[in-house]
């Protein structure tokens, strides 16, 4: 069968790049089989675009060279394209709202969280995910004054998004190191409040969290966490603290029957429900029950448990009880009003 002028362009356009290696002497190579297999004015357009596909290929895969940043904290990469984008302005007919996310803070070295309302300019995934971030890495925001951030107060979220299913967040000032913890702990919050919040967008579940600085890829964040690739989730067991209260939040206000919803990481899942107070200001022990949680460790168990309490103050105990020493250990509590 006769080719037609495109098909052998086509062909010819694949047979080049076939022959394609990203090496040194790559573009004299191709430029010889240019001259070998010249059979006309077509051929040159042909090797022409096999030498622009080296061009590109060498560009991806080539390692570009770090520097430093200006305070000398970070081990920078050169600036990335999109999607290290801020967040889009919300369009002409984006209406605000207020949407209930997962913000992740640290408690005694290791990770707790809690539900906060947010305001969002637009409801989308990238201002779901950067109003989450943005109230983790601020100092103050937790309703519990056990957790905190630990984000140096400098910094900015400058902008989230989404490249498949890894998160990019961009960050501006982020100074030459945490708050307090440990830097690693640090980026955990992070890339577990994204975690969590993306969970509550379209995506769901996310492979790895890029973290930029002022649009830059940075190779090491303050100098001691890898960031030169996603950074994923480490197990929960890891960084998770072993008990923790979800409900009642510090400082909430229920109806005379609520739920008190724990989690927690500890053997077999056995955890210890206590709650103090009561009304006219006479403290004593109201609850005081053990709960069975659907997971032991390592794995992260839950539990809901129906109460019913008079109107009053009152301030609720998870904890669970060591079984080398039968010691309280994992103690994490919340202050909260029957209405």
């Amino acid at each position: 069968m006769k080719m037609s002028p495109e098909d052998r362009l086509r062909a010819a356009l694949q047979a080049q790049v076939d022959t394609v290696e990203v090496a040194p002497d790559a573009l004299p190579r191709i430029r010889g089989r240019i001259e070998q297999r010249r059979r006309g004015g077509w051929v040159v357009l042909a090797a022409a675009a096999a030498v622009a596909a080296v061009i590109a290929l060498a560009v991806v895969v080539s390692v570009p060279e770090r520097v430093p940043g200006p305070d000398g904290t970070q081990d920078r990469l050169p600036a990335l394209p999109a999607p290290t984008v801020p967040v889009q302005p919300p369009s002409p007919t984006a209406q605000p709202v207020t949407v209930l996310l997962p913000v992740y803070y640290a408690r005694n070295d290791r990770l707790v969280r809690e539900f906060h309302e947010l305001p969002l300019p637009a409801d989308d995934d990238a201002h779901r995910v950067a109003a989450a971030v943005g109230e983790a890495l601020r100092a103050g925001t937790a309703a519990d004054p056990d957790y905190l951030s630990l984000w140096p107060d400098s910094v900015t979220v400058r902008g989230v998004a989404f490249d498949g299913k890894v998160v990019v967040v961009d960050l501006s000032d982020v100074g030459a190191g945490p708050r307090s913890g440990t830097p690693a702990l640090a980026v955990q919050q992070l890339v577990s409040t994204v975690a969590a919040a993306a969970s509550y967008t379209s995506v769901k579940r996310i492979d790895g969290v890029r973290i930029t600085v002022d649009g830059s890829a940075v190779a090491k964040l303050w100098g001691a966490v890898d960031t030169s690739r996603p950074v994923k989730q480490l197990p929960p067991s890891e960084i998770y603290a072993p008990v923790w209260v979800i409900d009642p939040q510090q400082g909430q206000v229920v109806g005379k029957s609520f739920t008190v919803h724990l989690a927690g990481i500890v053997p077999e899942g056995a955890v210890h429900l206590r709650i103090r107070g009561g009304a006219g200001g006479v403290e004593q022990v109201v609850v005081d029950q053990p709960v069975q949680l659907t997971a032991g460790a390592p794995a992260v168990g839950e539990a809901r448990v129906p109460l019913t309490l008079a109107t009053g103050r009152y301030t609720i105990e998870a904890y669970y009880v060591s079984m080398a020493d039968g010691s309280v250990q994992g103690v994490d509590d919340h202050e909260f009003t029957v209405g």
